[in-house]
């Protein structure tokens, strides 16, 4: 590739980030450090080669091992959810995939714990992050449903596929007053934001979403 072309692709992505960020404030993301955030990460190297000119548009992207990255909407919206309503001390994330998400949030949290149970996924996204400067990432190739095996109390804990139950290695994990973010697929497909307040959960907001299933065990490569 020449230097001109170079220029181009760099130029033409930073063009196709504007117009997310855009579309996201039109959408009702209002928290400026964030949409900032989002308009200067290169979304484009987060998504597999085949598909990075649609890497900004609003659709989720397969990242390969038949997971895929969410539609930046739904980072955003998850997001924003931590950051008006979580400590941003310790955050765990379930399904490291892409990285992208964990790029975000270590922006934000002080630690990010984050679990990935595809083996090809966790190299990958541990290699693209470490490349990128990020030095407050734990990474953990195992089952995510099992939690973080240090017991490490929580902030916030933020689950990227879909689950028909809660597992309790995750709730347990939390802080009183924590955050849990998480998709369901009851009553209808979403992604909702609860707080953990005794043994009860307040539900702080919800909204449709799909993700891939929440699956057991690990997968090697």
């Amino acid at each position: 590739m020449s230097l001109h072309d170079l220029n181009w692709l760099v130029s033409h992505s930073e063009s196709k980030a504007s117009k997310m960020v855009d579309q996201l404030r039109d959408h009702g993301i209002t928290h400026e450090e964030l949409l900032a955030l989002m308009g200067s990460i290169p979304r484009h190297e987060f998504v597999e080669p085949a598909f990075s000119h649609l890497a900004y548009s609003a659709t989720p992207l397969p990242i390969g091992r038949n997971q895929t990255i969410s539609q930046p909407l739904t980072v955003a919206r998850m997001t924003e959810w931590l950051l008006a309503y979580s400590r941003l001390g310790r955050v765990l994330e379930i399904g490291t995939g892409s990285g992208y998400q964990t790029r975000i949030l270590s922006h934000f949290f002080n630690k990010v714990h984050t679990i990935e149970r595809h083996e090809p996924l966790y190299v990958q996204a541990k290699k693209r992050l470490s490349s990128m400067g990020i030095k407050n990432v734990e990474y953990l190739f195992a089952d995510g449903q099992m939690g973080w095996p240090n017991k490490v109390e929580m902030d916030a804990v933020i689950i990227t596929a879909m689950a028909s139950k809660i597992p309790l290695a995750l709730t347990d994990c939390l802080k009183q007053q924590g955050i849990l973010i998480m998709p369901i697929d009851h009553p209808s497909p979403q992604i909702g934001c609860w707080r953990k307040e005794g043994d009860r959960w307040k539900c702080l907001g919800t909204e449709p979403a799909y993700f891939v299933p929440l699956l057991e065990g690990m997968e090697h490569a």
